[in-house]
């Protein structure tokens, strides 16, 4: 007896590629730890991006303008306030963020240090010290710099091509806070492109509004992010900040310490009272867990002036003649006498 003829001329399927259900799950998971190193990659070379300047710093900082329509609302909220929890919860929001206030003033000098190295950045009698393109682990030279043919790059829009020399790019996390401030004072320089290196948060919708579209970046992966964060990073300046902004200052610091990116990066820390008071820096070398060089190479800093000349001074100049010399057939750290505490 015959089988019955189908029903259906073909059995459709579904290439692996195209599978969300296979692409989401375990199995998975290497390609999209992959996804998120190559297609970052992919980007900023089309980009020609070889130097960022990386800011961390609270996502909690607002500036005076947010701040003061924020405590409206509060305020608003208070007064509104029906019952007994309410009134609770309006008088606890309005304590929280009266502690912040401080932080108004750092995220306008924010904006205004990230305007003005975006600014110089553009100008082109101004160059990195050459030795500058291999701070970090970048391997990219800046003979080589600007947007590569487009032909490589097919999914890239066409006016990459028309996009000015930048030799530095403004680099954050891509949140609220201090990293907005950095992305907003680099987009209010014309023609210059910012970056923003955002996670998947819960209380997170997206990245902030000033971040560069062509460079706006959302990582799942904690560490795929941190890596192309300081890759091309040839200097760090971090604003006051929490858990968050500690853990990538401590990592970065870490990397210097240990060889993984250059030991000379220049290190801002913004705000001299609060990073000297919620650290005790010189008690980790007297204790003997830390060099007195580590402490040496922080650069502390209250003024837009302060932190602009010596990011330029370093930046314009070429790091240590000698990384590493030799002693007794093996590389050792060369130590760094130039003390540059202010």
């Amino acid at each position: 007896m015959a089988s019955p003829a189908p029903e259906k001329k073909y059995t459709m399927a579904v290439k692996a590629y195209k599978n969300p259900d296979f692409l989401n799950s375990g199995h998975a998971r290497f390609i999209r730890v992959m996804c998120e190193y190559e297609e970052t990659m992919y980007r900023l070379k089309a980009y020609g991006v070889k130097s960022t300047i990386l800011f961390f710093g609270s996502a909690r900082a607002k500036s005076r303008e947010q701040y003061d329509h924020r405590m409206g609302e509060l305020v608003e909220a208070l007064a509104g306030a029906v019952t007994e929890q309410e009134q609770k919860d309006a008088e606890a929001a309005i304590a929280t963020l009266r502690k912040t206030e401080w932080l108004t003033e750092y995220f306008d000098k924010v904006t205004e240090l990230s305007k003005r190295l975006t600014d110089w950045s553009l100008q082109s009698e101004h160059k990195l010290a050459q030795a500058r393109t291999y701070t970090g682990v970048t391997r990219y030279h800046l003979k080589t710099r600007g947007p590569v043919p487009h032909q490589s790059y097919s999914i890239i829009d066409e006016d990459v091509k028309e996009h000015p020399e930048q030799s530095i790019y403004i680099t954050t996390g891509g949140g609220p806070g201090f990293m907005e401030a950095a992305n907003k004072g680099a987009s209010e320089v014309p023609g210059a492109l910012t970056i923003g290196m955002g996670i998947t948060l819960p209380f997170e919708d997206g990245l902030n509004p000033y971040v560069s579209e062509e460079l706006a970046f959302e990582f799942h992966y904690f560490f795929t992010r941190k890596f192309w964060m300081v890759y091309h990073c040839q200097a760090l300046v971090v604003a006051p900040g929490g858990m968050g902004t500690l853990d990538e200052l401590f990592e970065v610091l870490t990397l210097k310490q240990t060889g993984k990116v250059q030991p000379d990066m220049p290190v801002v820390l913004f705000g001299k009272e609060f990073w000297k008071s919620i650290i005790n820096w010189d008690a980790l070398a007297d204790y003997g867990v830390i060099s007195q060089k580590d402490v040496s190479g922080l650069f502390f800093a209250d003024t837009v002036d302060e932190a602009f000349d010596y990011l330029l001074s370093r930046l314009t100049k070429a790091p240590l003649n000698d990384i590493f010399k030799e002693f007794d057939g093996d590389k050792q750290p060369m130590d760094n006498t130039e003390s540059v505490v202010a």
